[in-house]
């Protein structure tokens, strides 16, 4: 199964998404309104000048109609002809007769004798009453660019009026769209935020339909997460106080066991009443977890060396005869701590330690500030640094004691160890 990983895009506001969206949106109208002017600006150019050369024949024509004896213009730049054998022998050689066609406006640029490039324009003009003339025109190509440069000119001044005024039209509209979408947003965090410190708040109306189900949604993901922590307290209470009268009863009997027993016998009851412990500890951890009273657990002063070298020996058994060695190292021999809690956190990471540690040495650290194990890891191993990390409940309750206590709790994996600490001094 091929597993599609999402592209990690840039977190934006939704301001700031409608701003970018914006300017790109101007930039392809304003590349859009200059294609479109140059386009019409050529367009016009030549449908005006083919306009008014037709035109000035039209009139012409009317004239030698009504005048047969008038004078034909003839002069550098402009001619006039009644028939095609008139026309210059150059000017016939630029335009074939039988390329001609009637009311067409045909041009060509020349390169004369002394290297001049010239325009031609040349029209045959043939009017519904059977007349027709021919007209030449010949201007000079730096003429039409000087005339063609002014007309560009103009139309990049409307082009970039007409664009500043699409931007302050576009930003004018934006603005207005943020000003009526912020409002409806603003209620919904606010109305989040009051959801957060009470979660019987009732969902308001909002004059956005998504809003509406927006909030919807958060208010029943609200609900089923407070109804899971709920449950989640209650079986945790419910739990420890079960377990505690039970346990009770194990200690007692493993208690008079080992008043009465010796030899090996005794050591095996030994065993059993120190697990018995263990898990009293761990019943009362649970019920101080689940208790919604934020009083303090009692700190006591913990002889570290002592509490250290006793949890290496309860987790000797994990590493027999595996080439791992533990390594303590002590800044402080005496410290105020909750011992039981830390007692929990300390068993639990050095537990997870021994179990995922093939050959080595698992060194640990502890200072007044806080308490690190490190440990190496087998790059062949199977487990990933996400199945140490979720190992069972015992990590499980480090994360809830270490937040509930104010403590940092921290992972570190590198390329073949893995390092977890826990600071009790950065509150």
């Amino acid at each position: 199964m091929t597993i599609k990983t999402v592209p990690n895009f840039p977190i934006k506001t939704l301001s700031q998404q409608l701003r970018w969206q914006t300017l790109m949106v101007g930039i392809v109208f304003s590349i859009a309104i200059l294609l479109s002017l140059s386009l019409l600006a050529i367009r016009t150019m030549d449908f005006a000048s083919d306009s008014f050369i037709r035109l000035e024949a039209h009139n012409l024509l009317e004239q030698l109609t009504r005048y047969p004896e008038m004078t034909l213009p003839s002069d550098e730049d402009y001619q006039v002809y009644r028939h095609w054998q008139k026309i210059p022998q150059e000017v016939k050689q630029v335009f074939p007769q039988a390329q001609i066609e009637i009311n067409e406006v045909h041009e060509k640029e020349i390169t004369d004798k002394d290297g001049q490039v010239k325009y031609f324009t040349l029209l045959h003009y043939h009017n519904d009453k059977g007349a027709s003339i021919f007209i030449i025109y010949i201007n000079d190509v730096e003429e039409i660019d000087d005339v063609f440069e002014l007309i560009v000119n103009n139309m990049l001044v409307d082009a970039i009026w007409l664009i500043v005024m699409i931007f302050a039209g576009l930003f004018l509209f934006v603005y207005w769209i943020l000003k009526r979408t912020n409002e409806p947003m603003v209620l919904l965090s606010e109305w989040a935020k009051r959801l957060k410190d009470n979660d019987q708040l009732n969902r308001d109306d909002f004059p956005i339909a998504e809003l509406n189900d927006l909030a919807a949604q958060l208010k029943s993901g609200v609900d089923r997460i407070t109804e899971y922590n709920l449950r989640e307290q209650q079986f945790l209470k419910h739990a420890s106080h079960e377990m505690r009268t039970p346990l009770a009863t194990i200690q007692a009997c493993l208690d008079t066991l080992d008043f009465k027993l010796n030899g090996s016998e005794r050591t095996t009851v030994q065993r059993a009443l120190k697990a018995s412990l263990n898990m009293n500890r761990l019943s009362s951890a649970l019920l101080w977890l689940a208790r919604e009273s934020e009083k303090p657990i009692e700190k006591t002063h913990v002889n570290l060396e002592k509490f250290c070298h006793q949890q290496v020996a309860e987790h000797q058994y994990l590493i027999t005869n595996r080439g791992v060695e533990i390594q303590c190292d002590l800044d402080v021999k005496l410290m105020l701590i909750e011992e039981d809690l830390l007692l929990i956190v300390f068993a639990n990471l050095l537990r997870n330690a021994c179990q995922f540690t093939s050959e080595g040495v698992i060194h640990i650290q502890v200072n007044a500030q806080s308490l690190s194990i490190r440990n190496p890891i087998d790059t062949n191993r199977n487990e990933s640094s996400s199945s140490y990390q979720s190992f069972g409940l015992g990590l499980q309750l480090v994360e809830r004691i270490c937040k509930k206590l104010n403590w940092q709790f921290s992972f570190m994996e590198g390329e073949d160890y893995v390092q977890v600490s826990v600071d009790w001094l950065r509150a």
